[in-house]
Formats: structure tokens, sequence, C-alpha cells
């Protein structure tokens, strides 16, 4: 029997209650080998059995807060030692260190300060910077305190006619989007394999039922997922999903879940869980900052005596200081992809004359979906141009990860861009937090994003593990009002190298120069997609734009000129006087207004009559042919400018309806539904997502690349 075995169970709890603690905080200045058992002193707080939700008064909370003393070091930090105490099961440990697997030798200081005290069974609370491992931090304790379980039986999972009823869940982590909870099961299935422990996620989406049906039928050792979900499963008795014999609760991100609004979820989901005073729960808590919102939950969920780590150092220099960023004022709205295909360009011909620079891996961050699906459709489309597949970007990848796209392509897309050596994913803010994507370059944001806290998180994806990146803004001079007010103390420094983000793209450019090809190029992305992609975008960008721009109709002049200039269209989009009176938009210059009928007889956009021919010389190439009258119902896949609509594109599904507009997704525009996470424009909804299949085997499910943690 190991030792985790006595510490957690049995006699323990009650050993526990009584058991005096260390009051002071304090943070550990280095990285300690290994935690010894604290040192007792007096004052006592006691340690017994918790209710969840009874308020303390702030000088009771500051009373209760436990430090990780640093001193006397047990001198382990290798994963490979955690072996020789017993203190995690072998499987485990050969998951983490085998270089076929996660190949990870070291131990991350919130690791090295939390591993040991979990496994005791103490509530924590730590506070850790994003990508500094703390999943693995609360992951490999959890699941080793479950295999410590002597009620749970493995020893038949997966054999003909044994299996492991919906209610034998015992760990359960709360997420606060689809895509962080889709990485965690990951990371657990990598951690748990060949150990029998059987891990589920429960998020929304289009495989929500599909989700829920794979915990029934195969059972469920711990659970990962979102608030909402979790809540709607836990809460039906019908799906005969429950957590009577649950012993811990792990709230990952506490802070972003706060944010989101998920309290009065995570508040319900835990009214569903087991009486904490009859049975004794665990509760961990990783959070990147602690504000006063996250010490009230704090108060209200762990129990007294709970240990605070906190790994972030107050003289350490946070990214948006290290990582050097730079802005650049476009003249348009439609001079950003232009500007973006030039910056990777420049960073190549730069690998190519020789200088020692990492291949080009960037995330381009947008303030809509609709910006964010048009722009990787433009790009897709121009990687599959004979002239650059012959150049030495030709092996770049360009991917796509937003809300409204199914949770399989988007964990497919994230997957695959983890992957890549190079390119370029086109994302909303669902990547901006707690995703781990290594190698990034470069973060480029186009647009002022909606605050200060954004842009970092944003920025906070490259200049990971030790290596450098850089920060882009791409930004209208019409915003340079808001951009003082919520970035204006931050170090961006003007850069002017990028030719094409000045460029009067009103123009007909010549391939003879560079801002020419550049220019044309996007122009000719641009021409492969549809109408209604181009309409969506317009829409999609009416709230960020007008809340951006100095004056409402300096916007509507901007985002006209990017539909008719940059997007090559006649006619504008109808908007409703509904919609126009909703945005205070009635007595602006520019806007189009009507009922929409004209949309509705056009298959959703305006177009003014046929466009069949030879648009002309603008861009430097023809865009011939019959372009009015596409299919207005039915199938939308197929064959359409040389691509399809229904199934792979650039290594990830687009199918299912294309057409009107959506209403979930990301919050852009008026979005009714989608992840809690994006914010602009005027949504109202929560989180939706699915579950991912299972794996299969080490290698086939995980791949050669692990996360990085």
């Amino acid at each position: 029997m190991m030792l985790g075995t006595v510490r957690r169970f049995g006699v323990s709890h009650a050993l526990r209650a009584t058991a005096p603690r260390s009051i002071s905080a304090r943070l550990a200045t280095q990285l300690p080998k290994w935690q010894a058992p604290l040192t007792l002193s007096s004052p006592v707080a006691t340690r017994s059995l918790h209710s969840s939700f009874p308020r303390l008064s702030e000088a009771t909370a500051q009373a209760i807060v436990e430090e990780t003393e640093p001193s006397q070091p047990a001198n382990i930090t290798e994963f490979a030692d955690l072996a020789s105490g017993n203190l995690i099961h072998n499987t485990i440990i050969k998951n983490i260190i085998q270089p076929d697997r996660m190949n990870l030798k070291t131990m991350t200081e919130v690791q090295a300060l939390t591993l040991n005290e979990i496994v005791k069974g103490d509530d924590i609370l730590a506070q850790a910077k994003t990508g500094t491992g703390k999943t693995l931090a609360f992951l490999v304790p959890s699941l080793q305190n479950i295999l410590n379980d002597p009620t749970v039986d493995v020893s038949k999972v997966g054999r003909r006619g044994a299996r492991t009823g919906p209610s034998e869940i015992r760990a359960l982590i709360i997420s606060p989007t689809r895509e962080l909870a889709e990485q965690i099961a990951v990371e657990a299935r990598k951690v748990a394999f060949g150990t029998g422990l059987l891990v589920q996620t429960a998020v929304g989406g289009t495989q929500k039922r599909a989700g829920l049906a794979k915990i029934q039928q195969e059972g469920c050792h711990l659970l990962i997922g979102t608030p909402g979900r979790l809540k709607d499963i836990l809460s039906d008795p019908w799906t005969g999903v429950s957590a009577p014999k649950l012993n811990t609760l792990i709230l990952d991100e506490a802070d972003r879940l706060l944010d989101q609004g998920f309290a009065p979820d995570v508040e319900e989901i835990q009214t569903l869980l087991p009486d904490p005073t009859k049975v004794d729960r665990q509760t961990l808590m990783f959070s990147a900052t602690v504000p006063r919102e996250v010490m009230q939950m704090v108060r209200q969920t762990l129990k007294p005596g709970f240990k605070h780590v906190n790994t972030v150092r107050e003289d350490e220099v946070p990214t948006h200081h290290r990582v050097p960023q730079k802005l650049v004022y476009t003249r348009g709205l439609e001079n950003g992809l232009p500007a973006l295909l030039e910056l990777a360009q420049n960073w190549q011909t730069r690998r190519d004359n020789g200088e020692k620079l990492r291949p080009f891996k960037a995330i381009a961050y947008f303030n809509s979906t609709a910006e964010t699906k048009i722009s990787a459709d433009a790009f897709n489309a121009l990687t599959r141009t004979a002239e650059f597949r012959q150049s030495s970007m030709g092996n770049m990848r360009m991917l796509e990860i937003n809300s409204r796209l199914t949770q399989q392509v988007r964990t497919r897309s994230a997957d695959n861009f983890r992957k890549a050596r190079e390119g370029i994913l086109f994302s909303s803010d669902v990547t901006a937090r707690g995703m781990d994507f290594p190698d990034v370059t470069h973060v480029v944001q186009v647009g002022v994003p909606r605050d200060r806290e954004t842009y970092i998180h944003r920025l906070g994806r490259t200049g990971r593990a030790g290596k450098e990146g850089e920060g882009w803004l791409f930004m209208h001079r019409a915003e340079q009002d808001v951009y003082r007010k919520r970035l204006g103390r931050l170090p961006l420094k003007v850069d002017t190298e990028l030719q094409t983000a000045d460029a009067d793209l009103s123009q007909t450019f010549s391939n003879d120069t560079q801002v020419g090809k550049i220019v044309n190029s996007i122009n000719q992305g641009l021409a492969q997609c549809d109408n209604t992609t181009k309409v969506k975008s317009y829409m999609g960008q009416l709230g960020t734009t007008t809340g951006n721009f100095n004056s409402k109709r300096e916007a509507i002049q901007a985002l006209n000129q990017m539909f008719t200039v940059g997007y090559n269209m006649q006619t504008l989009p109808e908007l409703s006087p509904k919609l126009m009176q909703q945005m205070g938009l009635n007595r602006v210059d520019g806007v189009s207004m009507g009922d929409g009928s004209r949309q509705r007889r056009e298959g959703g956009f305006s177009r003014g009559g046929d466009r069949g021919g030879d648009r002309g010389s603008r861009g430097g190439f023809s865009r011939g042919g019959d372009r009015g009258g596409f299919s207005r119902g039915g199938d939308r896949g197929g064959e359409r400018g040389g691509f399809s609509r229904g199934g792979e594109r650039g290594g990830f599904s687009r199918g299912g309806d294309r057409g009107g507009f959506s209403r979930g997704g990301d919050r852009d525009g008026f979005s009714r539904g989608g992840d809690r996470g994006e914010r602009s424009g005027f949504s109202r909804g929560g989180d939706r997502g699915s579950s991912r299949p299972p794996r299969r085997s080490f290698e086939d499910s995980f791949g050669e690349d692990a996360f990085r943690f």
C-alpha cells in the first residue's frame, strides 16, 4: 500500500482536523528541491469537515492562509525521483518521462511546490502564470489520489462485460472554455494512460450528446468540463450522471471563471456534489491572478487551513514588458491582411538571407469571428496558388480557431498548430488565455482589443518557456483615442517597415514591386471568398469598429471602404431601421438602410446586378466568370473556386450549414450564443462546446509532440 493511501484515507481525516497549522503566507524565492512536512507552530487553525459556502470575515480569511515553507528541501525536482518514495505510481511516472510519451524530466516550480501537498489531501490555492505547468501540477497528484482510493477498482476496466458506472466520478475539473477543457483532457489521458482510470469531458456544442453517451456507456473517474455543461449534466436526473463519491474539486483559471461570470454556475455545481460534511472533499484552485473576487470564492470554497502557493514574484518582469511590441498604423481596415502577409514574408526573407531566426509561427487575433473567418479563408486560398507553393513560405500552415467551428474542428486545428513548424493561426479570443502553443514567434493583433487585459493575454501566447517572441498591433489611425485609453501605458513602439500598411489599395498595383505582389496576392485570396462571408465580415465588425473609432461616421466610412475596396464589392449591405436604431446609426452618413429584403432575395448579401465577365485589371489578375447567383439553398459544399466548402480546407473541416447569420459562436456583432470568453459586440450567450473522441493508444492518440508544460 502506498504512503499516499494512509495520508488521504482512513484515520488521516480525523488527524488532519486537529493538527495545528502555520498561518503565514510568503513567496518562495527560488525553486525548491522538494517540500518537507511543514513545521507546525501556534496559533492553531482547525481543519474540520467543511460546508462549501459560509462566508468568512476578512480577518479570518487572512488567518487561514498557510504558507508552503521552502526550508528543509528533500532534493526532489525530477519526476523520476517521485518513484523512490512510492509517492506517484510508476505507470504515471513512465508516461511523463519516457521520450516516446510526454518526455518531461524536471518539475516546474508550481509542480514542485504543490504536488506533495495535494497528494496529502490539503486544499490549495495556487497562483502561477499560464504556461508554467499548472495543468500537470493538479493532474498528477489528483489522478494518484484516485488510484490511492481503496474503493476504486481499475483492474476490470476494459475487460469484456466490465464497466465503470457514470456515478464513479472521483474528481471534477471545471474549466472556463471548451478549448481549455479539451486541452486538460488530452493531458489527463496522457498521464493516466495504462492505469485504468477513465477520463471524460463534458462541454457544449454539436457533439454534447456523444460526450454524455461516452460517460454513460464507458463510465468516468475524472470528469473535465465547462460550467454550463457540467451544471446541465449533474442537475438532470435523466442523464444518470452523478458524483456521490466525488472527493476532489479543481477550479482551473479561477480568475477567468469569475471574469466571465461563471461564479453562480460554479456555486450551483457545488450544491449538486456530495455534502462536504458527509463526504470529505479536497478543493484545488489554480489561478494566474488572485483578485478580490477570487479571494471571495476561496473563502466560500476552500477549507480553513488551506495553503496558498504563489510562484509569481513581485520582481518578475511580466510578458508585456519583456516581449518587444510594435505598433503599425494602417491607412484603412483593408490594409491589415496585406500587412500580415508582408510581415511573414519579411521574416522569411531574413531567414533565407542567413539570419538565425526560428521559423515564422504566428497567431493573428481579430476582434470578431467573421473577420477571423474571412482572413483565414483568404490566406488558405492563397496557399493553393502555384506561386505560393513554390516560394520559401510554401510549407506554412494556415489554420483557424473560433467558437463557431465545431469542437472537433477546433481541437484538430489546435493540435495541427502545435505540431506545425511554421504557420499562422487565425484566432478569436478563445485561444487568448490558458492555451499553450509551442514556439510561437509572433502575436499579431488586428484592431485595438476590447481592453488591456485581453491585449496582455493574447500577447502571452509568445515569449514562453524562455524563448523570444514579438508582439504586433495593427491599428487604424482613427482608433488612436481608444488605444490611448486602453493601452496607452504599454511599451509599444511605432514601426513603419511594413509598406503595405500605408498603401492606397484603391489603386491598381503591378507585380513588379513587392507591395504590388503582396496586395495582388491578398486580392486573389479574397476573390475566392464567397459574398456571404464578405457581408458577414462587414456585419460582424460593426459593433467593434463603431466602438473603437473616434466617431461612428469614421467607422462606417472605414467599413464601407473595406467592403468596396478591400473586398471589391459594389453594393453595401443593408441595415434594418431597428438595427440602425440599436447601434445609434440613424443619422450617420454612409449607412445603407433597408428592410433586408434584398439580402434575403440574393442569398444574404447585396450584389446589385450580374457580376459576370472580367472584373477589370484591379489587382493585376482576372476575376472573370459569372459571379452572380450561386445556389441559395441545399448543399453549399462542393467545388467553389478550387476548394471544398464542406470538407478539408487546409487541414480542417468546415462542414455544416453555411447559410444565414449564425446565432452562436464568438461574441461579435449580435451573436446570441457562443463561448463566454469572447465579449465584443452584443453577445448574450454562454459556453457551448462538445467532447472529443476517445484515445486508443499512446502513440496514435498523442503523436510525437506532447503539450509543453
